[in-house]
């Protein structure tokens, strides 16, 4: 099998052609998975960043609420 594939990839005539193929092919999959990656890594601190955010609004309503309810403080 090894052998066969060296021949198919080594040929004079048509080798240059599949090598140059398989290499652009290797090079297609690199980018996509390089694009899928940065985004999943965008996406996840995208969220992040929201949870982040949404819980400093919980914890700010929470103490707003306790200092309204202090006795013997006057709006």
């Amino acid at each position: 099998g090894a052998g066969a594939a060296l021949m198919y990839l080594l040929d004079p005539d048509g080798g240059n052609r599949r090598r140059a193929l398989i290499r652009d092919k290797m090079v297609k999959l690199n980018r996509q998975t390089q694009e899928a990656v940065s985004g999943r890594v965008k996406d996840m601190s995208n969220r992040a960043k929201g949870m982040l955010h949404e819980a400093k609004s919980i914890v700010e309503t929470e103490e707003n609420v306790s200092q309204q309810q202090q006795p013997g403080t006057f709006s």
